[in-house]
């Protein structure tokens, strides 16, 4: 996520100070962002011009003290709140009074995080979504603490990268996109766990309904569309039949456990999977590019 974060704000023009606990990635994330910044040349996302020299504004750092002279900084580091109350604190300690701290967690909440800092009111979630350099999503979100001006600044630099950025009114666990995709996530688990269809079915069923729609329409614009009434009858009789376990389904559980996937993958499908996910996020967002202009999405 952070490579891709990284490709999208200097193929947007910033200047970019990458650090990470983890020094060996630091070549790793250049030849990311390299071959990254090659394909949205190829699919006509950015100009050669617009990216020419990047390399001198993307600098690997070792050690915090080195962000000093950054004026926005973006969190991404793992889900952990010791760790993250760990970075907060050598942040705070070397950059400015007024630079914005913004936490890419979906997880953990924003007011609790907020808690860590000494100046909470510069703090704030922009959580992005994958791929991080194409996709037009980012969700930002405010702590209880949060100034209009902190979120103004994140909702400038969400734009400024070609987002479409998403302000919350409020900080809820998990943001507005996370909260769907896991209600649905908890229910595909259950079909299969209960014998309704095994996992390609019930992947093939969600990919021809709400794959085909999803992209252009949300859930309110969809009943709108296709009509409020029937989605009044049907819930009445469906809601109650729904799964709203509280705990770790335990087809997850094994998965995690004995580290193996819902699929078998060779290493070269899984890589070709990965390629085939690429080329699909630019083709879809040429795809809503064009509608964007008939309609207000």
């Amino acid at each position: 996520m952070g490579q891709g974060m990284a490709t999208n704000l200097i193929a947007s023009g910033f200047q970019v100070t990458a650090y990470s606990r983890t020094r060996t990635r630091e070549q790793e994330t250049i030849e990311h962002i390299s071959e990254s910044l090659e394909k949205l040349i190829k699919e006509n996302v950015v100009q050669p011009a617009d990216i020419e020299g990047w390399e001198s504004r993307f600098q690997y750092v070792p050690e915090v003290e080195a962000l000093k002279d950054c004026e926005f900084i973006l969190e991404t580091v793992g889900e952990s709140l010791e760790l993250k109350k760990m970075i907060y604190q050598k942040l705070e300690s070397v950059i400015g009074a007024e630079v914005v701290i913004a936490s890419n967690t979906s997880g953990i909440s924003i007011s609790l995080l907020q808690e860590q800092l000494t100046r909470k009111e510069r703090f704030a979630g922009m959580h992005w979504g994958e791929p991080a350099e194409i996709s037009r999503y980012v969700e930002i979100s405010r702590g209880k603490e949060t100034n209009e001006q902190t979120i103004e600044m994140t909702v400038q630099v969400g734009e400024q990268c070609g987002k479409r950025p998403t302000v919350l009114n409020y900080d809820v666990p998990g943001l507005i996109s996370n909260r769907l995709m896991y209600a649905m996530l908890r229910e595909a688990i259950h079909l299969v766990e209960t014998g309704v269809a095994d996992v390609e079915t019930v992947d093939r069923s969600f990919r021809n309904d709400m794959g085909w729609w999803a992209t252009i329409a949300g859930p309110f614009r969809w009943m709108d569309l296709t009509g409020l009434p029937i989605y009044a009858e049907v819930i009445k009789g469906l809601f109650p039949e729904l799964n709203n376990g509280t705990e770790v389904p335990n087809l997850m559980k094994e998965k995690v456990e004995t580290k193996t996937k819902f699929y078998d993958y060779s290493k070269d499908s899984e890589e070709e999977w990965e390629s085939v996910w690429s080329d699909f996020s630019h083709d879809i967002r040429k795809i809503v590019d064009k509608y964007e202009k008939r309609v207000k999405l």
